[in-house]
């Protein structure tokens, strides 16, 4: 499996982005079911692999993150020169899942056929081709619901509260 969690369409209003500097990490909470059925909590800010920006549902940026965590890199495009410029994120990971985290994977051996069928899957669900007839679900991957925080602390929460007292 090459793509073995994702989450799409999250919110970047809702996350709690911490500050930047060593040791002021946020966090990424989702909700995943686990295999017998029950719904737990996660925190995916440590995951590794590919991201994408959309602004109102239209893909505007494309990326990876294999060094660093996701949430950090994303933390990054609130202040870049893609801050204002996107409102939502899907993220697919190569990290397996844990207990209660993420696991930043290793070296290991896929099939061609397994990477062949997760890109076509990704290019999919990453443009959303009005001329394919069915969405893949990515091979072997589970998907990731977003957590609503109810402290939202990103730099677009406190610009929209300022304009709200103007």
């Amino acid at each position: 499996m090459l793509i073995r969690i994702y989450g799409e369409f999250w919110n970047p209003d809702v996350v709690d982005w911490g500050r930047r500097g060593p040791g002021n990490r946020g966090t990424l909470p989702g909700k995943i079911k686990t295999r017998s059925g029950r719904t737990r909590e996660v925190d995916f800010w440590d995951v590794r692999g590919v991201y994408a920006l959309y602004d109102d549902f239209k893909l505007v940026y494309a990326g990876q993150v294999f060094d660093r965590a996701l949430g950090a890199r994303l933390r990054n495009h609130l202040t870049d020169r893609f801050a204002g410029r996107w409102d939502m994120f899907s993220w697919y990971g190569t990290s397996s899942l844990r207990e209660t985290t993420v696991r930043v994977p290793g070296a290991r051996q896929v099939e061609p056929s397994e990477v062949i069928n997760t890109l076509e899957a990704l290019a999919i669900a990453l443009t959303d081709p009005p001329l394919n007839r069915r969405h893949n679900q990515i091979p072997g991957a589970r998907l990731v619901q977003q957590v609503k925080s109810p402290h939202p602390h990103t730099i677009r929460h406190y610009l929209e509260e300022i304009l709200k007292k103007l």
